[in-house]
C-alpha cells in the first residue's frame, strides 16, 4: 500500500460568495493519482464551482459584484504566496474559463507558476514564495494581425495583514479594494466585454493578472523573462493599477512618451462630453507592472486614479470605491485597447529621456512621505505620511508640497529622489514646504531605508 498524506480545506464562503457560488479547494498529497481522485470527487459533489452575476457591458453593478469578492474577508488581503491570493487566482481563472477565453499554447492551464525569495526582506522566510500569474488569450479577428498581441494587465495581490509594505500598524486584513482589486475587476470587465465583441479587435489580446507586485513586480518580471507569447510579437502593454478612486474626475495616464503613436491613439479615444480629465505623463518606469515591459523596449500605458489616505492601509475598503468613476475609466481603456489592437502598423517604441538619464542610485535614506503622483504643479506633493516615520516625527503632513530640500530646489519627484541620493541617514535636512498659504521650513532627521515598512 502506498502511504498517502493529504488534507482538504474548504473555506466557509461569505454571504456574497454563497450567492456567487465561489468555493475554493486546497489540498496537498504525496500521490498524484490520489490527488486527482480527490479533485474529481470534490468537483462531482459540488453543484457548481463559480457562477458570476455579470453582464457583457461594462457597468458599475458588475464592478461592485467583482469587488465584493476580490476585497472580501475570505480572500484575507490576497498576500502573494498565501491562501487568500491563491483563492483570488482561482476566481480569476474560473472567470476566464466561463468567458471561453483560451489557454496559451505555451502553458498547460491559465496559470504561469513561479517562485521567488523574500529572505532579503524578511530573514524569517527561508523557503521560496510560490505563486502564479493568471493568463488568458483571445484571438484577434484578422488572420495576419492576430499573430501580434496587446497585453492588458493588472496585479491581483495585496498585503495580507499588513507588514513591511503597509503604511499603518494594523495587523487586520488589508483589503486592497483600490490596490488593486479595482484594477483586477477592471481586467475581468474588459475580458468579458471583448469575449463578446471579438470582432472589434484585429490583433489578439492577452489578459494577465499578476501576483508578486507588492513584493517587487515579481509576477510581471517572470512574464517578461519567460514570456508565454513572444515579446517580439507584442504590440504594447496596458496596465491598470488603482483605478477605483477617481477624484475630481482626474485620471492619470503614464507612459505617453514610450511611443510616438500614443498621442494619436489616446486623442482619438476622447469625446467632447468625456466625464474624465486626463493628466498625461511620459514615463515608462513606475511603481507597477508596466515597468517590467518598458524595460524590454515595449510601449506601455499605465492608468491610475492617484494615491489617497487609505493607500496600503487596512482602510482601503470596497465601500470607498467610486464605481461610476471606474466605469468611466474603463470606457477610456476599452477605447485605447481597440485602437491599439487595430493600429495599421506595430507601435514604435521610444525611450523616455528622463527615464534614460535617471540615476540608478542605491541610497538608503528614508523620509516616509507618500508622493502624490497625480500632482502636476511644481514641487513634490505629499499625499500621506507614514506613522512613526521621520516625516511624521518632524511634523510633515499630507497635502504639504516640498519645494526645497536643503539648498536644492524641488520641482518634481526626480529632483526629490536625486536630492535624497546625495545624503545619508541621521543627517538633519531643512525641508521648505508650502502648507496652504504658508511657506514653512521644517528640519527632518533622515532615517534608514530599513526602517520603512
Amino acid at each position: 500500500m502506498i502511504s498517502t498524506k493529504f488534507r482538504i480545506l474548504w473555506f466557509r464562503p461569505t454571504p456574497v460568495e454563497q450567492t456567487s457560488g465561489f468555493l475554493f479547494l486546497h489540498l496537498t498529497t504525496h500521490n498524484r493519482k490520489m490527488k486527482a481522485i480527490i479533485i474529481l470527487i470534490c468537483l462531482l459533489s459540488a453543484p457548481y464551482v463559480y457562477a458570476q452575476k455579470t453582464t457583457t457591458s461594462i457597468n458599475e453593478n458588475d464592478l461592485r459584484e467583482r469587488l465584493n469578492i476580490l476585497a472580501s474577508d475570505s480572500l484575507d488581503g490576497r498576500r502573494t504566496g498565501e491562501i487568500g491570493c491563491e483563492k483570488a487566482a482561482q476566481y480569476i481563472a474560473s472567470e476566464f474559463k466561463r468567458l471561453h477565453l483560451h489557454v496559451l499554447d505555451s502553458l498547460h492551464s491559465y496559470f504561469e507558476p513561479y517562485q521567488f525569495s523574500e529572505h532579503q526582506f524578511d530573514s524569517t522566510r527561508t523557503t521560496p514564495t510560490k505563486s502564479a500569474n493568471v493568463i488568458a488569450f483571445l484571438k484577434g479577428s484578422d488572420n495576419e494581425f492576430s499573430k501580434e498581441v496587446v497585453v492588458i494587465g493588472a496585479h491581483y495581490d495585496h498585503l495580507g495583514h499588513g507588514g513591511r509594505n503597509a503604511l499603518d500598524t494594523s495587523k487586520s486584513i488589508h483589503y486592497g479594494a483600490d490596490d488593486n482589486a479595482s484594477g483586477t475587476a477592471g481586467l475581468l470587465e474588459l475580458a468579458e466585454y471583448f469575449a463578446k465583441h471579438r470582432n472589434s479587435v484585429r490583433r489578439s489580446l492577452i489578459f494577465v493578472a499578476f501576483s508578486g507586485e507588492e513584493e517587487g513586480l515579481f509576477g510581471s518580471q517572470e512574464y517578461v523573462k519567460h514570456p508565454p507569447f513572444a515579446l517580439e510579437e507584442t504590440n504594447a502593454m496596458i496596465n491598470m493599477d488603482m483605478i477605483g478612486r477617481l477624484k475630481d474626475s482626474v485620471l492619470i495616464v503614464e507612459g505617453m512618451g514610450t511611443s510616438p503613436n500614443w498621442k494619436t491613439i489616446v486623442d482619438s479615444t476622447l469625446t467632447k462630453n468625456l466625464p474624465v480629465v486626463l493628466h498625461f505623463k511620459p514615463d515608462g518606469e513606475g511603481p507597477s507592472d508596466h515597468a517590467s515591459f518598458y524595460r524590454k523596449n515595449l510601449p506601455v500605458l499605465f492608468f491610475f486614479t492617484g494615491l489617497h489616505k487609505d493607500y496600503h492601509k487596512a482602510s482601503d475598503t470596497k465601500d470607498k470605491i467610486n464605481y461610476i468613476g471606474e466605469k468611466n475609466v474603463l470606457d477610456i481603456v476599452k477605447g485605447v485597447i481597440v485602437r491599439t489592437a487595430n493600429a495599421p502598423a506595430k507601435l514604435a517604441f521610444s525611450v523616455v529621456p528622463r527615464d534614460s538619464t535617471k540615476k540608478s542610485t542605491s541610497f538608503h535614506v528614508y523620509v516616509g512621505g507618500v508622493p502624490d503622483y497625480g500632482y502636476d504643479g511644481d514641487g513634490l506633493k505629499i499625499s500621506d505620511v507614514t506613522p512613526g516615520s521621520p516625516a511624521a516625527k518632524a511634523g510633515l503632513k499630507g497635502e504639504d508640497i516640498v519645494i526645497k530640500f536643503g539648498d536644492q530646489i524641488i520641482k518634481n519627484i526626480y529632483d526629490y529622489t536625486d536630492a535624497l541620493s546625495k545624503h545619508h541617514p541621521d543627517e538633519i535636512i531643512n525641508f521648505t514646504i508650502q502648507r496652504g498659504n504658508q511657506t514653512l521650513t521644517i528640519p527632518v532627521t533622515l532615517g534608514r531605508r530599513s526602517e520603512a515598512h
